[in-house]
């Protein structure tokens, strides 16, 4: 064999390495690019998930105070309540009796604002209340829609493969058929490279 021809047998085995290699880079560029664009969407989500949190930070600090003032107005007219009772029975009395309520007692004129003033409040309250649960219904409802988006993106991108009882045949990349390629081809003095099986007679079919 002559020096000329294995120069020429390393270059076609070389060649095909080097194609073989920039296949594979190709393959590693894509997959960097798709891992980019996945790291850019998770980052998104991530940042979308802190901003969520503290918005529900912001909302439970919102109704805390908000029930702080419930507790202190039910506890006000938990107080009151008694003393008002207290006066309604004093003049029930004294209409019974036909008398005049401003000759024989004094009435406590400021426990009646107070209450008047804090059942318009309790009203307010309950008014901003209702407001509150509407918007809360809404922000569930933003959530909600928010994680249906967020499973059905990891759905798509986690797919896992069918169980099947039967083996399933793995299909070859352009990469692994270029090697089987390079493997089987062999080198003849006359004709240069060619298949190993190309030297190979067809044998007859097999009957019993």
């Amino acid at each position: 064999m002559s020096l000329e021809i294995i120069n020429t047998v390393d270059k076609l085995k070389l060649s095909d390495q080097i194609e073989q290699e920039k296949i594979s880079l190709n393959l590693l560029r894509q997959a960097n690019c798709k891992l980019e664009e996945s790291i850019d969407i998770l980052e998104d989500q991530l940042t979308s998930i802190e901003d969520e949190d503290n918005e529900w930070k912001t909302r439970y600090l919102i109704q805390k105070e908000m029930n702080d003032y419930y507790k202190r107005a039910f506890f006000f007219c938990d107080q009151q309540i008694p003393k008002a009772k207290a006066i309604q029975r004093t003049i029930n009395r004294a209409v019974r009796r036909g008398s005049k309520i401003s000759s024989y007692m004094d009435l406590d004129e400021d426990s009646f604002q107070e209450l008047e003033d804090y059942r318009t409040y309790i009203l307010k309250l309950c008014r901003e209340l209702e407001s509150r649960i509407d918007q809360e219904g809404k922000a569930y409802y933003w959530a909600t829609e928010i994680r249906k988006r967020a499973l059905i993106e990891l759905n798509y991108t986690y797919i896992p493969a069918p169980v099947s009882k039967h083996p399933v045949e793995k299909k070859e990349d352009e990469g692994d058929r270029l090697v089987k390629k390079t493997q089987n081809r062999t080198f003849n003095s006359k004709y240069g490279l060619g298949s190993k099986t190309s030297g190979v007679k067809k044998l007859p079919p097999m009957h019993f």
